[in-house]
């Protein structure tokens, strides 16, 4: 199998507007339980979610932030993201292709689930970097991913997410580290 980009991700889309069974597999609601613990407690003001998919996580994350921007390559998961959060005016989606159309501004939650290896490595390194300038002093940034092989990923899984965990670890302090036999999730404060 080839590295997927993002028009293998918009044609998995249109063939499935739920791919990875977001909505009603187990396995992803237990993630996402982990996820949301490890966005912290109380409300967040301005939150961004890269890579957000049909919305699914979305949903749950526009509960603890009092606006969200969610973004996602393939136009086909935004439009089903929209129609999932049709209703809750505090969140926006858009369609965005990470590094080079990261938004301007500073937020006080970023989450970044499943997707730095499914980006070049120096594409990654060069996300992470601006994340870390685009998140606000006591501002929190998740990462989450798998850390077993895909046959379709840029890089493998375990290295993207320590290489962003180092990066981080810089210029933020650690907060939450949950490790899964499938994946790991960890959460950073910036100082």
């Amino acid at each position: 199998m080839r590295v997927i980009d993002p028009d293998g991700f918009e044609t998995m889309f249109r063939l499935d507007p739920d791919p990875w069974n977001y909505a009603a597999s187990p396995f992803e609601a237990y993630k996402r339980g982990i996820l949301l613990k490890a966005c912290g407690n109380g409300i967040r003001g301005r939150g961004l979610e890269l890579a957000c998919a049909n919305g699914e996580t979305t949903r749950h994350l526009a509960s603890i932030c009092l606006s969200l921007l969610a973004l996602d390559a393939s136009p086909t998961a935004v439009k089903e993201a929209r129609k999932r959060l049709e209703g809750l005016d505090r969140v926006s989606v858009r369609t965005a292709l990470l590094p080079n159309q990261m938004p301007s501004g500073r937020f006080d939650l970023i989450v970044v689930s499943e997707l730095l290896y499914y980006m070049r490595l120096r594409d990654a390194d060069r996300l992470v970097r601006k994340l870390a300038h685009a998140i606000v002093p006591g501002g929190r940034i998740v990462l989450l991913h798998h850390h077993t092989d895909f046959n379709d990923a840029a890089q493998k899984p375990d290295l993207a997410q320590k290489r962003a965990c180092t990066t981080l670890s810089k210029r933020m302090v650690l907060r939450y580290h949950y490790r899964d036999r499938r994946f790991d999730c960890a959460s950073f404060v910036a100082r």
